[in-house]
């Protein structure tokens, strides 16, 4: 699918309801593997997903892709600290969140404000085509519900696509490591540790940060990686 460019926002946009957790929910139970939750991300979550992206006023233009924005919980947070010459990519794979998220660019008044300024791809971020590279990328996918190779894929592809010095975010719910291995069987608890194991080689490569949120169902943890300065 190619990207889809929004034009400006009529001045008064009709005011919509943003979409619910019902309507994330159902989705997430017809593919839970590429959802990752049953609900999306509560306001905390976003916030400190969207910390390293400071909000306008003296600093330079940025570019910021999202990646896995579901309903576009995270994405209303990053849309409040666009300034107006900063450009933000949207990556979703799933076709359903991509409609939603076509209306609230439309509707939704947090994201018509910028909606001139937001280009979606609906593809996998392994293979989307992108033009630039990005100051901050911040990342919903439920890496554990991957395979581990697909997990590194992934990791590598997000870091590949940040300028020197740029900053990663994504999350994880606590309790799932406890959770697979008391409800799955011994493969998917092997595999989801494996997954884990990923993440953390990454964290301890790149990682400047790690914090919990509590205000979200479920907590959850959320890491801070940032692109090795020099080009690589």
């Amino acid at each position: 699918m190619e990207p889809t460019a929004h034009p400006e926002r009529d001045p008064r946009p009709e005011p919509t309801s943003r979409p619910g957790r019902f309507e994330f929910s159902r989705e997430a139970f017809r593919s839970f593997r590429t959802t990752g939750a049953i609900a999306p991300s509560g306001r905390s979550l976003a916030a400190r997903l969207a910390a390293p992206l400071d909000p306008p006023g003296g600093r330079h233009p940025v570019r910021v892709l999202e990646v896995g924005a579901g309903t576009g919980a995270v994405t209303r947070e990053l849309a409040t600290r666009l300034g107006p010459a900063d450009r933000l990519d949207v990556v979703e794979v799933n076709p359903h969140f991509v409609r939603v998220l076509e209306s609230a660019l439309r509707h939704d008044l947090a994201l018509a404000a910028v909606a001139g300024q937001v280009r979606l791809h609906e593809r996998s971020i392994l293979d989307v085509e992108l033009e630039h590279r990005y100051d901050v990328v911040v990342s919903g996918l439920p890496f554990t519900n991957f395979e581990p190779a697909q997990v590194r894929a992934m990791l590598r592809r997000h870091l590949a696509l940040l300028i020197p010095g740029g900053d990663l975010t994504f999350f994880g719910y606590l309790g799932t490591r406890w959770a697979r291995g008391l409800f799955s069987g011994r493969a998917e608890a092997r595999r989801h540790r494996a997954a884990m194991a990923v993440e953390r080689e990454y964290a301890e490569r790149c990682g400047v940060g790690r914090g919990t949120v509590w205000r979200n169902l479920p907590p959850a943890h959320v890491w801070h990686l940032r692109a090795p300065e020099e080009d690589r």
